[in-house]
């Protein structure tokens, strides 16, 4: 079993600025953020209990959240260019503006990863890990 992450649009421009690389190995996913809107940029296959980073790039001039409820009960660590913040029960980091933040975690089964910026509420995402059987 492989494990496919996608990402849902919000608009036709959004869908079409999204990329799937789907014969890379890694464990990353790349979100873009721009003109305060998620974009994916790369995602592939995910294997489960297999750490997994996210990395968050913004091209906005304001500072961006990406909090998830999903990430309280995990081992998370979230790193940018000036802090590390690992350990249990944090719900989501901050990016500046220009930055780019890098999340790691191991997940642990299918499901639904929403996730948002807590300062601009009209910015909102959503993950699915999902199992997709292999030939």
């Amino acid at each position: 079993m492989a494990l496919v992450c996608t990402a849902v649009a919000s608009s036709p421009t959004e869908a079409h600025l999204q990329t799937q690389s789907q014969g890379s190995r890694e464990q990353r996913i790349e979100l873009v953020i721009e003109d305060r809107t998620f974009f994916l940029a790369k995602s592939g296959p995910i294997q489960l209990g297999a750490p997994l980073e996210i990395v968050v790039k913004t091209r906005d001039t304001v500072r961006h959240g990406f909090m998830s409820s999903m990430l309280i009960g995990l081992l998370v660590s979230g790193e940018d260019d000036q802090i590390v913040t690992y350990g249990k029960g944090v719900e989501g980091f901050y990016v500046n503006p220009g930055k780019t933040l890098v999340i790691r975690f191991s997940t642990e089964g299918p499901g639904s990863v929403p996730f948002h910026c807590d300062l601009h509420e009209c910015m909102k995402g959503e993950l699915s890990i999902s199992e997709v059987p292999t030939v």
